[in-house]
C-alpha cells in the first residue's frame, strides 16, 4: 500500500522477477525524482519486470493498493 503523495526518488533494479498488479488508486512510474512527469497506471494494471530491469521512481498521487510478487529464478 502507498499513501497519497508517497514517492521514491531513484530508479529500482532488482535481481529477481517482479510482478505488480494495481488493485486500486494510481501508480505513476518514471517521474523526475521530485514527483513530476512519468506514466500513470490505474486499477487492473499489471507489470512484469525481469531481473535487472530499471524501473521507477514511483509516486502515488491518490494512494494505491498493490499486489507484488517477487520470484527468483531457480538455479
Amino acid at each position: 500500500r502507498m499513501q497519497p503523495g508517497a514517492f521514491s526518488t531513484k530508479p529500482f533494479v532488482h535481481d529477481y522477477w517482479e510482478e505488480v498488479y494495481v488493485l486500486s488508486g494510481d501508480l505513476v512510474s518514471g517521474h523526475d525524482g521530485t514527483g513530476a512527469g512519468g506514466e500513470a497506471f490505474g486499477p487492473n494494471t499489471h507489470a512484469c519486470r525481469p531481473p535487472g530491469t530499471p524501473h521507477g521512481p514511483v509516486i502515488s498521487k491518490t494512494g494505491c493498493l498493490l499486489i507484488e510478487i517477487h520470484t527468483y529464478d531457480p538455479v
